[in-house]
C-alpha cells in the first residue's frame, strides 16, 4: 500500500504461466496444419489426374492456381482465428471485470483468490488470503436517480481511482456490488484494520467532481477475517458484506464480522419471506389511533399497520417495516395501508384519516397514479385524508418526491409533517414546502412536567405553527399532566395512549356512536 506505510500484505504471483500454451491455441495450430496438408493432397491428386489425361503441358499453371487458392484460404482461416481469439478474450474480460471501473468484479476477484489459494497449497504455503474489507457507498443510488447515470458512473470511476491509488498490487481491489467495493489485504491486526477503515471513510468523504457538479458520497466499512478453513472466497466476501450491513444498520463507520450477524441475516430473510406471504395472503391488518381536539372530541385517527404472524405472534412495526422496505416491499405495503384506510374511512363521516407515506413511495413515479386508482376504486375523496411525511424529505428533496407531493396536494390531500423536531426542523424548510399540520414528536412531550424547558419548546413550536398558519398536534401523550400543559401552551390537538390506544375499525365505530366510552389504556 502506498498511503499507509505500516500496513503490508503478502505478495504472491498471479496470472497464467507464460510457458503454458492455452489448449485452444494448440487446437488452432493443428487445424491449420491439417488444412495445409489437405490442400497439398488436393494439388497432388489433381496433378496426377491431369497427367493421366495427357494434359501435362498445363500442369504448372494448374498447380500454381491451386497453391494460390490454398494460400488465400489459409490466410482467411488465420484471420478468422484471430478474430475469434479477440472476441473470446473480450468476452472473458467482460466476464471478470466491471465495465464502469474496469476493476475485477465478484467473479474476477473470486477467480484470482481461488488461483492464489491453489498455488499456495501446491507450494505448501499459508492458503489464507488475508482480511476482506468491503467499502459501501452511502448515496450512490440517490446520485444515479437525481443526477443521472453519467454522474453516477463518474463517482464510481473516481472512487475506484482513489482505492487503486491507496492499494498496490499486493492487494486486490474489486467492485462486488452496485455500491460496494471489496479490498483483499494482507493479514493485519484488528487495530490496524480499524485505522485503515477510518482512513478509507475519510477518503470516501472527499468531494467528487461530476458533470452535474461536486457531490459528497459518504461510506461505511465492513471487515471479515477468513481463517484457514474458509476455502471459498465468496463466503469471505459475504461475511464482509454482512459486516457492512451491520455498520449501515447501526449508522456506524465500521463493523467487524461476528457469527451472530449470520443468524441475524438469516432471521431477516425469513421474516421478509413471511412478510411477503402475509402481504399477499391477508396477514396484515390496520388499526387506528384516535386524535382529539381541545374539547376531547374525536376528530381524526392515524392508520397504523400491524402484523400478527402465525408462527411468531405480534411482530412490532419497528421490526417488520424496515425489513419490508429492504426487501423491496415498501411500495406494496404503503398501497395496502392506503387501500385499507380508504375502505374503512367510508364508515366514519367527517373523520380525518391520517396515513403515513414513506420516501420510497413518494420517489416512485407510479405512486400518484396508483393513489388515484385507489380513490376511484373505493369511491372516496382525497379531502378526507391526511398524508404524513418525515422531515428527511424536506432536508434532501427529490424531484420526483417533490412533484408527487405537489400532485397529491392538488388532488386535495392534506400534508402533515411527522416527528417534528427530531431531524432538521427549521423555518427555512417549512417555508419552502407547504404543509397543513405539524406533529410534535413524543420525545418533547415526555419531558413535560419533568424538565423546566420542555414547555418553552412546546410554546416555540406552537408559535411557529401559528405564524405559518398550520395546525399542530402532539404525539405520545401518556398522562393528564402532559395534556393539560400542552393545551396551556396552545397545542389543541393530541394523540397518545392517554387519549386512545390503537384500535380496530369496529372500536372506532363504537367510539363515534358513544363518545362517553373511554378508549385510553
Amino acid at each position: 500500500m502506498r498511503m499507509f506505510g505500516f500496513l503490508r500484505g503478502e505478495r504472491s504471483a498471479s496470472g497464467r504461466r507464460a510457458d503454458a500454451e492455452p489448449p485452444s491455441e494448440k487446437l488452432d495450430l493443428l487445424t491449420g496444419a491439417a488444412l495445409v496438408a489437405l490442400s497439398g493432397s488436393v494439388i497432388t491428386l489433381m496433378a496426377q489426374t491431369i497427367h493421366v489425361a495427357g494434359a501435362g503441358t498445363t500442369l504448372p499453371a494448374v498447380s500454381a492456381g491451386l497453391v494460390a487458392g490454398s494460400l488465400v484460404l489459409f490466410r482467411q482461416w488465420r484471420k478468422s482465428v484471430q478474430l475469434s481469439r479477440t472476441s473470446a478474450a473480450r468476452s472473458q474480460y467482460l466476464l471478470n471485470h466491471d465495465v464502469v471501473t474496469q476493476l475485477p468484479n465478484l467473479t474476477g476477484v473470486v477467480a484470482l483468490l481461488d488461483d492464489q489459494r491453489r498455488r499456495a497449497i501446491a507450494n505448501k504455503e499459508d492458503p489464507t488470503f488475508g482480511a476482506i474489507v468491503c467499502v459501501g457507498l452511502t448515496r450512490l443510488q440517490d446520485i444515479y436517480d437525481n443526477l443521472g447515470h453519467d454522474c453516477g458512473d463518474a463517482v464510481l470511476v473516481e472512487i475506484s481511482k482513489r482505492l487503486q491509488g491507496v492499494f498496490d498490487d499486493i492487494d486486490r481491489v474489486a467492485r462486488v456490488g452496485e455500491d460496494v467495493f471489496a479490498i483483499v489485504v494482507g493479514s493485519l491486526t484488528k487495530a490496524k484494520l480499524a485505522v485503515l477503515s477510518g482512513q478509507l471513510n475519510r477518503l470516501m468523504d472527499m468531494p467528487v467532481a461530476t458533470p452535474a457538479g461536486t457531490v459528497v458520497i459518504g461510506s461505511a466499512v465492513g471487515v471479515s477475517f477468513p481463517d484457514a478453513d474458509c476455502a471459498d472466497p465468496r463466503e469471505a466476501i459475504r461475511q464482509a458484506r454482512l459486516a457492512l450491513s451491520a455498520a449501515r444498520n447501526a449508522r456506524a463507520a465500521v463493523a467487524f464480522f461476528e457469527p451472530e450477524f449470520d443468524q441475524s441475516s438469516k432471521l431477516r430473510l425469513e421474516l421478509a419471506r413471511e412478510l411477503r406471504a402475509a402481504l399477499v395472503g391477508g396477514g396484515l391488518n390496520m388499526v387506528y389511533q384516535p386524535q382529539v381536539n381541545e374539547k376531547g372530541d374525536l376528530v381524526g385517527v392515524e392508520a397504523l399497520m400491524r402484523w400478527s404472524s402465525e408462527t411468531r405472534g405480534e411482530v412490532p412495526p419497528s421490526v417488520f417495516v424496515p425489513i419490508g422496505e429492504q426487501a423491496g416491499l415498501g411500495e406494496a405495503m404503503g398501497l395496502f395501508a392506503l387501500g385499507a384506510a380508504f375502505r374503512d374511512s367510508k364508515r366514519w363521516s367527517g373523520l380525518k384519516v391520517a396515513v403515513n407515506v414513506s420516501p420510497i413511495q413518494l420517489k416512485s413515479a407510479e405512486f400518484v397514479p396508483a393513489v388515484k386508482r385507489l380513490l376511484e376504486h373505493h369511491q372516496v375523496k382525497a379531502q378526507d385524508f391526511e398524508l404524513e411525511i418525515t422531515e428527511g424529505i424536506l432536508l434532501d428533496p427529490d424531484p420526483v418526491a417533490t412533484a408527487s407531493l405537489d400532485a397529491l396536494r392538488a388532488m386535495g390531500f392534506a400534508i402533515a409533517l411527522d416527528d417534528f423536531g427530531t431531524g432538521y426542523s427549521s423555518l427555512g424548510y417549512l417555508s419552502q414546502f407547504e404543509v397543513d399540520k405539524i406533529k410534535i414528536d413524543r420525545s418533547f412531550v415526555v419531558n413535560l412536567g419533568v424538565r423546566p424547558d420542555a414547555t418553552a419548546i412546546i410554546k416555540a413550536i406552537t408559535d411557529l405553527s401559528d405564524a405559518l398558519g398550520v395546525k399542530v398536534l402532539a404525539e405520545g401523550v401518556e398522562n393528564g399532566t402532559q395534556l393539560r400543559m400542552l393545551r396551556g401552551e396552545g397545542c389543541k390537538l393530541a394523540q397518545g395512549f392517554y387519549v386512545g390506544v390503537p384500535a380496530s375499525a369496529d372500536v372506532i365505530d363504537a367510539a363515534l356512536k358513544r363518545p362517553d366510552v373511554a378508549m385510553a389504556a
